[in-house]
């Protein structure tokens, strides 16, 4: 099943607030429980489109006892997750980086400085053409929103005007392959920035957004009466090792098969290079053709968080927010 591109904007488009968190400052932890206060405590019912790369662990305004000492990403499992099933024990045990449950569905995912998080919030109101459920929400993203951003990447990448960010190469005195030299910083393309390059075009495959047969992001919905949640982190990078604290799945997808997670996911910047920003940006135009987009401040969010019925961020986090800090027992 696919979603009519057309059908939001011949009824009229419906309005959403886009709230650009990168360079805020914030957690992952603190952007789990912002987008659930969002979703459950908005007093307006808007509709909020969030993008943002952030700090694995380090939190302004959320006090933990829970102790960790890895603090270069964070492990964030499904609020049904169970550790003793989908994490690495042992190598837990042995790094002790900080094990969030956050308090919407889905799998395990592990979040770094290299991770993009995108969040959708619908109101059913808003999009009925939207069933609330988790797959036909996962298609109306695929088909709308990240399936044009995809393409619009690689459109860029076949017309060589993909926006690489330059090496800076010092040249000493000398000529040097048929450079004039004198000390200058130079900027240098590379051959493969230089060249046209193609990739695998995006598809939703089961659930799974993918590239060829390859997985790019993690994703999971919250559903409430009147609304849903979409949120998904794209995998632009991530370290290796941090991957093996993740044992398979028990349950998981038929084109993965066995293969390890090195195998079966795939980096963003394999093909799309060091400049995840454009990303960010296409998926901003892709939500603009699709909703009347209104930009809003991190502080209108945290207006919500710091009402009088949520307290503020300690209090809402200590309290009703389903986002937890946790530890594994063996």
């Amino acid at each position: 099943m696919s979603i009519n591109i057309a059908s939001g904007v011949a009824r009229g488009k419906s309005k959403i607030c886009w709230l650009d968190l990168r360079r805020a400052g914030i957690s992952v932890i603190e952007r789990l429980a912002i987008e659930e206060a969002l979703l459950r405590h908005d007093p307006q019912k808007r509709q909020w489109a969030i993008v943002g790369v952030h700090d694995p662990c380090y939190s302004r305004s959320i006090r933990t006892n829970i102790p960790y000492k890895k603090n270069n990403c964070v492990i964030v499992l499904g609020i049904g997750g169970k550790p003793e099933e989908l994490l690495n024990l042992d190598l837990v045990e042995r790094d002790a980086p900080l094990l969030v449950k956050r308090f919407s569905g889905g799998g395990t995912v592990v979040i770094d400085h290299s991770s993009l998080l995108t969040t959708f919030i619908g109101r059913t109101a808003d999009m009925p053409q939207v069933e609330p459920y988790p797959r036909n929400i996962m298609q109306w993203s695929a088909d709308i929103i990240f399936g044009p951003a995809f393409a619009s990447m690689n459109k860029l990448l076949s017309t060589n005007n993909f926006p690489v960010k330059a090496q800076k190469t010092l040249v000493m005195e000398k000529v040097s392959c048929g450079l004039e030299s004198n000390g200058k910083i130079l900027q240098i393309q590379n051959e493969t920035q230089s060249s046209k390059r193609t990739c695998p075009d995006f598809a939703l495959h089961e659930n799974d957004y993918v590239m060829g047969n390859h997985k790019i992001a993690g994703n999971a919905q919250a559903i409430i009466k009147g609304g849903w949640l979409h949120h998904t982190s794209f995998l632009w990078d991530y370290v290796e090792e941090h991957m093996l604290y993740l044992e398979m799945p028990r349950k998981r997808p038929q084109y993965r098969q066995d293969r390890s997670h090195d195998d079966f996911l795939l980096k963003l910047n394999t093909f799309f290079g060091d400049n995840p920003k454009v990303f960010l940006e296409t998926v901003k135009e892709a939500t603009a053709q699709y909703f009347e987009l209104e930009e809003v401040s991190l502080k209108e969010a945290l207006d919500i968080v710091n009402s009088e019925s949520l307290g503020g961020m300690q209090k809402w986090f200590d309290g009703k927010c389903r986002t937890r800090i946790i530890s594994i027992n063996k």
